[in-house]
């Protein structure tokens, strides 16, 4: 085996030119391949940072008119009784959103946390424990005293220089001291995703006991649960079914509207991240498999030039399996360094890509090229050394091509292996026309969705979350006076054209859907419901956005008071409640319920669509309200003809000035926004067009060769043709019709592939519901193009060939 090395080096060294484009080839493959093999390692291998977290269940709620499946929270009730009713759960906590104003000092500014309130047995049911300090106590999880603190591993860092002296130290939250009590590992975080508010930290912070006033137990919660030991996720979901069938019988004023269900918390947690980065490890092993394909014809082709040697060889006795032996360890040797170079590019990469990962999909800026991605970029490579050295190996053996050099036949040896030659570039052909078509589709569908008209003008608009001290300002009175004087403030500053307020900003993640009706016949009876997007603006806030007025009115300072019945709707919620008429001047019952149904309003104005939680999502009905628009505003939008960073600086020190220790949560322009909510599909778009890209390169690069070669092997050819009469347009055609036939034979196999693909895919990958003709046409031209240049190459270079010389050589 020394032996087989020493030889596979000094063989390697001697063929640069070769090794090298192999080495590259290679190290190209692999080191795309474990690329998104670390990413697929880091989001779905790697188990949840909890104690057996395969145990872990989310619990849901689903309503019968809303589409299913897309948020994770339950109601309080709900949570107890199945607490109590259940059979298959070993624990259940609960937990919700929470945002805490840590008041500065001389040395440090006011700052706003995103954070969870959670119930006490909440660390348990996951089982972890704090690095430091202590878990929350069940008499810390009571009414009045959530004064207890758990920092978070950045949080501690960032904010308390790591200090471990910081447990039992007091901080000033909301105006009241707070006790740290512990801190948590630094790979500890819950909830995986982010919350449904853009936060300025992809990561909870801190943990608070939920204390929760019995009186006060309404509103959503996150509910997470253990199973017992020995009891499948199917049996649990049986049992929570049940539970949810009961409470609708026993409650039906709360609970006929919708239904409980569970899932494990990984497949909550990572929704629809597994398919998409399946799917581009799918097109890294294509791109692998061309890769693979490309050095076994450049091994071939150096199999057919060693043909002399290894004839030797067998007439001095060597045997075909010493032989082989010998030319799939060269072939090994070079995968294996191949998969070294994979992994340094793969290293490389992961030093850039935890900047671009979105936060959308969990854990993925964590993904490493650690030693198992060592391991695995070259356990591929050897894999594929086998794998592409095998068949050349075994040709150069074979005793057909050995008694084919020992009568001076080397004719037939070039054509048989030839048309192998070709046949693996014409994969290689295939297998990249169908990722560029596929690609293709995905990315027209990508780039059509980044044109979508999102309803409003989102150029020139900067959007901040401010969430007042709960302590400080208490009352509705409280609040409403303190958006009152910031908008006041941030309309005086330069620059500033319109300003608003509002309490769900479109992609913000923030939603307040709810049921809405029509008046029939003009009295006050409810006449059907539709669930629309419900948000409580103030006067100028759709005017500051852009959106469109399509008839009557906008609100008016007066109508921002408590009493107020004015409404505005958009066009898609007046077509649905009164199709055919104007909805203005109607009567419409918001949230209204059979134990609440007289909430009645009346529209001044109708306003084109707007999308509100994505791009792809369906244009949904939407209400707009004024009644105290202040005292329940979350998010101060403005326009402005400054630059956004100029104006954010303007921003936070105009809210100082109100304020000094009220901090800013959040401040991002509506076009940061919209492209966060399109940051995962950016992402996967992205990895897709670069193997895509890299894939015809490679394959062209395939078809250049493999032109070329047999080029050079009909020399003798060429100078007899030429000799004969045959002009050079005449043998510049013959070179590149050979070479050419080889790719469109690729193409047609690679179409066909596709239309196969996106068949089999439709319901799996959006955006390959509808395929696009276009698409297809251009990626075939692509791929046309490019391999005509390919041929066009050697066949101009043929033109070049002296009959006299090429005649003279032979």
């Amino acid at each position: 085996m020394l032996q087989d090395l020493r030889l596979a080096f000094r063989l390697l060294w001697r063929t640069p030119s070769v090794t090298c484009i192999a080495l590259l080839s290679i190290a190209l493959s692999v080191g795309a391949t474990a690329v998104v093999f670390a990413a697929i390692k880091s989001v779905l291998i790697d188990p949840l940072p909890y104690a057996r977290a395969g145990e872990l269940v989310q619990i849901r709620t689903e309503f019968a008119k809303a589409e299913p499946g897309q948020m994770d929270w339950a109601f309080w009730n709900d949570a107890q009784e199945i607490s109590r009713r259940t059979r298959t759960l070993e624990s259940l906590a609960i937990y919700r959103n929470a945002i805490f104003n840590l008041s500065g000092n001389a040395s440090t500014a006011p700052e706003a946390l995103y954070g969870l309130r959670v119930s006490a047995n909440l660390f348990p049911t996951l089982g972890v424990t704090p690095m430091l300090g202590r878990n929350i106590l069940p008499e810390d999880d009571q009414p009045g005293h959530p004064n207890e603190l758990i920092l978070s591993y950045g949080l501690w860092t960032r904010r308390f220089n790591a200090d471990r002296s910081v447990i039992g130290r007091s901080v000033n939250i909301d105006g009241h001291a707070c006790l740290i009590i512990g801190v948590m590992p630094s790979e500890f975080n819950f909830p995986l995703r982010r919350a449904a508010t853009h936060t300025p930290s992809p990561y909870v912070e801190f943990w608070a006991p939920l204390g929760v006033d019995p009186a006060a137990r309404t509103g959503a919660l996150g509910v997470v649960a253990r199973l017992r030991q020995g009891v499948s996720l199917r049996m649990a979901q049986e049992d929570l079914a049940s539970i949810s069938e009961a409470l609708t019988h026993e409650f039906p004023a709360t609970n006929r509207d919708h239904s409980l269900r569970m899932g494990s918390l990984m497949d909550r947690t990572l929704r629809s991240a597994r398919t998409s980065l399946w799917l581009v490890m799918a097109a890294a092993f294509l791109f692998l498999l061309i890769g693979c394909a490309n050095v076994a014809n450049l091994l071939l082709t150096r199999g057919l030039a060693r043909q002399r040697e290894i004839a030797i060889r067998v007439a001095t006795g060597a045997t075909s399996a010493r032989i082989i032996r010998q030319l799939l360890t060269e072939s090994c040797v070079l995968a294996v360094l191949g998969g070294v170079g994979g992994y340094i590019l793969a290293a490389a990469a992961w030093r850039v890509l935890p900047a671009l990962a979105p936060v959308s999909i969990p854990r993925l800026a964590a993904g490493r090229a650690d030693w198992s991605i060592l391991a695995f970029a070259i356990a591929v490579a050897l894999i594929n050394g086998v794998l592409f050295g095998i068949i050349p190996a075994l040709r150069a053996c074979s005793t057909r091509a050995i008694a084919a050099y020992d009568f001076g036949a080397r004719g037939g040896v070039a054509s048989s292996g030839n048309r192998f030659r070709c046949s693996l570039v014409a994969a290689e052909v295939a297998i990249s026309v169908a990722l560029l078509v596929v690609g293709g589709q995905l990315l027209g569908n990508f780039v059509r969705l980044l044109g979508t008209d999102p309803g409003f003008d989102a150029d020139r608009v900067l959007a901040s979350v401010i969430i007042p001290s709960p302590e400080q300002y208490g009352t509705p009175q409280q609040r409403g006076n303190l958006y009152r004087r910031l908008l006041e403030s941030v309309r005086g500053l330069p620059g500033v054209e319109k300003a608003g307020t509002i309490d769900a900003l479109p992609f913000s993640g923030e939603n307040h859907g709810g049921f809405i009706s029509a008046s029939s016949g003009g009295s006050t009876e409810q006449n059907g419901q539709i669930t629309a997007e419900i948000d409580v603006i103030s006067a100028e806030y759709l005017q500051t956005m852009g959106v469109r007025l399509r008839e009557g009115r906008w609100f008016r300072e007066e109508e921002m008071n408590g009493t107020s019945d004015a409404a505005i709707v958009n066009d898609i919620a007046a077509r649905r409640l009164w199709p055919g008429a104007s909805g203005l001047d109607k009567l419409i019952c918001v949230y209204c319920t059979p134990e609440n149904p007289r909430n009645w309003k009346r529209v001044i104005g109708i306003v084109s669509g707007v999308r509100h939680a994505s791009m792809d999502a369906p244009e949904q009905a939407s209400v707009y309200l004024s009644a105290g628009a202040f005292e329940k505003a979350d998010f101060l939008v403005v326009r402005t003809n400054r630059p956004s960073a100029d104006l954010e600086k303007a921003i936070r020190h105009a809210i100082a000035g109100v304020d000094p220790n009220q901090p800013v949560f959040l401040s991002a322009s509506m076009r940061t926004l919209i492209g966060d909510s399109l940051a995962d599909r950016r992402f996967i778009m992205s990895l897709l067009a670069v193997t895509g890209c890299l894939a015809l390169l490679m394959s062209i690069a395939g078809v250049y060769g493999v032109t070329s070669y047999a080029t050079s092997r009909r020399t003798r050819e060429i100078g007899v043709r030429m000799a004969l009469g045959a002009t050079r347009g005449n043998i510049q055609a013959l070179v590149f019709r050979q070479g050419f036939a080889t790719a469109a034979m690729g193409l047609a196999i690679g179409t066909t592939l596709a239309l196969i693909l996106m068949r089999t895919l439709r319901g799996v990958l959006v955006g390959l519901e509808s395929g696009q003709p276009r698409n297809i046409w251009i990626a075939g031209g692509i791929v046309l193009l490019t391999a005509a240049i390919a041929c066009w190459i050697p066949a101009r270079r043929a033109t070049k060939i002296d009959p006299m010389c090429a005649l003279r050589q032979e």
